[in-house]
């Protein structure tokens, strides 16, 4: 059974903005419905937001919340409404759809560093990107392989060959300039997948890659310093 993942009473102004109508956007102007709040509480995976408007179920809206200094952005569904008190206002349970590992980041900022926090605080985020990876302290050529998925404590990675699991691996990756990290096979796929590689998760043995070098495996600028 899933648990509900903890939220915190944090209370933060935000800006939304309606995306499912039609020309909306994060990222420009258009004819989208906007209106501000504030949190009434916030999580990893979603908010309760109190607006004077009340908006509807499954609205998906564009979420500005500012956390001095920070700023999370965020698209959210709106899944449940309820009507406060007089009516004057809405509280909104809205479920976190996109998060940018960047914004990602700047979110676990602002909630408190709770030791029940950090073992979730490592979400894996799709990435296809090239790698190589050798096996460590022996001579033999390193193979060819791609990333599937990645986090700041492990990368799942596919692979031509099998590695057995506990053998340690180096990974060699090129963005924005090539970084070698050391990291644990966990478990490898008993057969191959669709693309005839074996998928393997693995977990970096010198802890967390540094915020720097995980959100600059996401940029697309190499002379990017995000």
């Amino acid at each position: 059974m899933k648990t509900r993942p903890r939220r915190f009473a944090i209370r933060l102004p935000v800006v939304y903005t309606r995306l499912d109508q039609e020309g909306a956007r994060l990222d420009q102007k258009g004819p989208a419905q906007t209106g501000t709040g504030w949190t009434e509480d916030l999580g990893e995976r979603g908010a309760c937001l109190k607006l004077s408007t009340a908006l509807h179920l499954g609205w998906r809206l564009g979420l500005v919340i500012f956390a001095d200094p920070d700023v999370v952005e965020a698209e959210a569904n709106v899944i449940w409404v309820r009507a406060g008190g007089q009516r004057k206002f809405c509280y909104h349970g809205v479920e976190f759809v996109h998060v940018t590992p960047a914004y990602y980041e700047a979110l676990l900022r602002v909630l408190p560093p709770k030791k029940s926090l950090q073992r979730r605080a490592f979400r894996r985020f799709p990435l296809t990107m090239p790698v190589l990876c050798q096996v460590a302290r022996v001579n033999t050529p390193p193979m060819e392989g791609q990333i599937g998925d990645i986090s700041r404590a492990g990368v799942m990675i596919l692979l031509p060959q099998q590695v057995s699991p506990r053998t340690r691996v180096d990974i060699t990756f090129y963005r924005p300039q090539a970084e070698q990290v050391r990291g644990k096979v966990r478990w490898v796929a008993n057969s191959k997948d669709a693309s005839g590689m074996f998928r393997h998760g693995i977990e970096f043995v010198r802890g967390p890659l540094s915020t720097q070098m995980f959100l600059s495996l996401f940029s697309d600028d190499p002379s990017a310093e995000d």
